[in-house]
């Protein structure tokens, strides 16, 4: 069988190394060119994406006995992934405020192809953009509580990868996972529904397409190759041990080793399409001053703007925190980025216009702003 033999290996291990140079280039360049933090510390975590999925997916087809390890570390952070994508997009458009002033009192568009037709009727409003955020953070959470509970399954073998069978713990671990991933990426669908029009100057088709692409198409080849082993399309195989004993290789070691090879090709791909997508030139343009590129690798592994939004968005306080807290201002974000690219400027004069980034935001203080969200204060309830 190909798949049992050391060629996949072998082109996986050379995708998997090629796709990681790429992006690593692609991510010393953004470091290079770091005059913009407030967007480009997401992007470098987006993009981090490949070789974490490509080298951990060629290390569990190289050992498997260590692969649900390996698997941990790429499942955990696709979650990371999908909110540093969101966290982008309020980012690209000033921050939660200044969305809502584009989008309050809209509609959501019914569409079948969106499968929006069968939902309520939802208006754009303060708890949409907070439905939008918690739903990827939901996803953060319950992805490394899902892998802490996938190894002890494991450990006692009781997990049995890919096999659907309700005896094993694979098919709960999968609906659970299913449903978490399900609602981070819908919502980031509605979040895109909501505001592709004052997203275009920033070219979001391809970045969501990728993002999107990347994170499901892993997981439903996976649940494809777990239906292929469910009908015995993939069956158990002998193989011969280098002491000429015969070994049984699994269904799921063979699934398993079938998807993990997919996803190093795959990233060799979405390497190429990811340098498109979120190109170091734009930043080129900005100016500013350069900083040590320790600096900038330590702010972009800060964790600080997560742990925030964690806090403020499940707290009931959430009004009081879109108000804004001027005292918890990065000066390094307001210094190295005077301006919004693709946020409106307010027009009255007594109108000031602040920084603001996902887990740590300011706003414009303007009254019909802060009647916005007073008026949904009820959110603090919720």
């Amino acid at each position: 069988m190909f798949i049992l033999g050391p060629a996949p290996k072998a082109i996986g291990g050379i995708a998997a190394i090629m796709a990681s140079c790429i992006t690593c280039h692609q991510i010393y360049r953004h470091l290079q060119h770091y005059f913009c933090p407030a967007e480009q510390r997401w992007i470098i975590r987006i993009l981090c994406i490949v070789p974490i999925y490509a080298l951990t997916s060629w290390c569990s087809l190289m050992f498997w006995k260590w692969s649900i390890y390996f698997d941990s570390i790429r499942d955990v952070y696709e979650a990371f992934v999908i909110y540093n994508f969101l966290c982008l997009c309020y980012e690209y458009l000033g921050g939660e405020n200044s969305i809502l002033n584009e989008i309050q009192g809209k509609e959501l568009e019914r569409s079948w192809f969106y499968m929006t037709c069968c939902l309520p009727k939802i208006h754009y409003d303060i708890k949409f953009l907070r439905f939008c955020k918690k739903s990827t953070l939901q996803f953060c959470a319950v992805k490394p509580v899902v892998s802490i509970i996938t190894i002890i399954l494991e450990a006692n073998n009781q997990f049995h990868e890919n096999n659907l069978r309700p005896k094993y713990g694979y098919l709960y671990v999968t609906i659970i996972y299913n449903i978490s991933v399900t609602l981070a990426l819908y919502a980031l669908v509605l979040f895109y529904l909501a505001t592709r029009e004052i997203l275009k100057p920033h070219d979001p088709v391809l970045k969501f397409f990728m993002v999107k692409a990347i994170i499901f198409a892993s997981f439903w080849q996976g649940v494809l190759l777990s239906f292929l082993e469910l009908i015995d399309v993939i069956r158990d195989t002998a193989s011969q041990t280098d002491s000429s004993a015969t070994r049984v290789i699994t269904t799921g070691e063979i699934s398993a080793s079938w998807q993990n090879f997919l996803i190093c090709v795959e990233m060799l791909v979405s390497a190429f399409l990811l340098r498109i997508a979120f190109p170091e030139r734009v930043y080129d343009k900005d100016g500013g001053s350069r900083q040590k590129l320790s600096s900038n690798i330590r702010d972009t592994l800060n964790p600080k703007y997560m742990v925030n939004d964690y806090i403020h968005n499940f707290s009931s306080t959430y009004s009081s925190y879109a108000l804004g807290n001027q005292s918890a201002n990065d000066e390094s974000d307001v210094e190295s980025r005077p301006t919004m690219r693709g946020a409106r400027t307010p027009d009255s004069d007594t109108e000031l216009q602040t920084l603001n980034r996902p887990g740590h935001q300011s706003w414009f203080t303007s009254s019909s702003s802060r009647q916005i969200l007073v008026e949904n204060d009820e959110l603090g309830g919720e």
